[in-house]
């Protein structure tokens, strides 16, 4: 598959902001994004990267799932850049270094070569019922999400420990992670109202849990759905997968305020500071969002 046959679907600009969409396809009408479910900027190489869970909204252990790489401005330049070949099932959240990416998957944690496009490690969750999303701490270590289980695992990647970090009902189906200096800031979907189902008798809140001692601290409550999480300035963005909202935290209030709302199945977003520009994907529509911060949606 070359460059060359590659075309933009749609590239459109928002009357209520300065938003760049983009859905990419194949010439032969396969589309590249499939279910796509999170998007990180890397620096470095300035690129973008975006899993597709693959096979629709699919959380099953297919082999069916990949990485797209894109350049800084959104086009697709490797539409299947590494996970088709070497059996991802349906990669989710991410997080990255300056030298690799780590990739959630259903039964584990990618760590892949940046440089070289290949898998460096995986750290296998055998006890896994959904991972979801993944963080890094200040000292290297992963902390991922277990949707399902109610559970935090931590990972470190020189050892390749594994072990059950934190458990409890009151992380409310954690799914969207982030680092904020000490604290791990979990965006949650809410309580299920049946055992291995998405539907919620409370909707989600946004915690905040220090590393140190593990206390869980509720910095907004009832919030949504709550599917990502990034962090501009003070103010934190979640989406809401449900509701098909961008919405924005201002922690010390927790004050909630929607920045978009009439998105399709929203998924989790990255912040690239360099770039002013803030991006997500979207399930329903299979297309990557990405916003000028410069413009009235972000107050500096």
């Amino acid at each position: 598959m070359t460059i060359s046959t590659l075309k933009l679907l749609c590239f459109l600009a928002l009357a209520y902001g300065n938003i760049q969409i983009v859905s990419a396809q194949l010439s032969e009408g396969t589309l590249v994004y499939d279910a796509p479910d999170q998007v990180v900027w890397h620096a470095a190489s300035q690129t973008w990267f975006v899993s597709s869970l693959g096979g629709g909204i699919s959380l099953e252990k297919d082999g069916y799932g990949w990485i797209s790489r894109l350049d800084r401005e959104g086009q697709v330049i490797a539409p299947y850049w590494i996970g088709k070949d070497e059996g991802m099932h349906a990669p989710s959240g991410m997080t990255l270094t300056e030298n690799y990416l780590f990739v959630c998957d259903r039964d584990g944690v990618y760590q892949v070569d940046i440089e070289k496009s290949q898998i460096h490690a995986f750290f296998e969750i055998p006890d896994g019922e959904f991972v979801n999303d993944v963080a890094m701490g200040p000292d290297g270590e992963l902390y991922v999400s277990d949707f399902f289980a109610n559970r935090i695992y931590r990972i470190q990647p020189e050892s390749k420990k594994v072990e059950v970090w934190l458990e409890t009902d009151n992380l409310l189906s954690p799914d969207g992670l982030m680092i904020d200096q000490d604290q791990l800031i979990v965006a949650c979907w809410g309580r299920l109202s049946e055992p291995g189902t998405f539907e919620t008798s409370k909707l989600g809140d946004l915690l905040s849990i220090d590393l140190k001692s593990k206390k869980i601290r509720t910095l907004a409550q009832d919030v949504g759905n709550l599917e990502g999480i990034t962090k501009i300035g003070n103010d934190f963005y979640i989406t809401d997968w449900a509701a098909g909202k961008l919405l924005k935290v201002k922690p010390k209030s927790a004050e909630v305020q929607t920045i978009l709302s009439g998105l399709e199945h929203p998924t989790d977003p990255w912040y690239a500071e360099n770039l002013d520009v803030l991006a997500f994907p979207q399930h329903g529509t299979n297309q990557v969002l990405f916003l000028n911060m410069n413009s009235n949606l972000s107050e500096k």
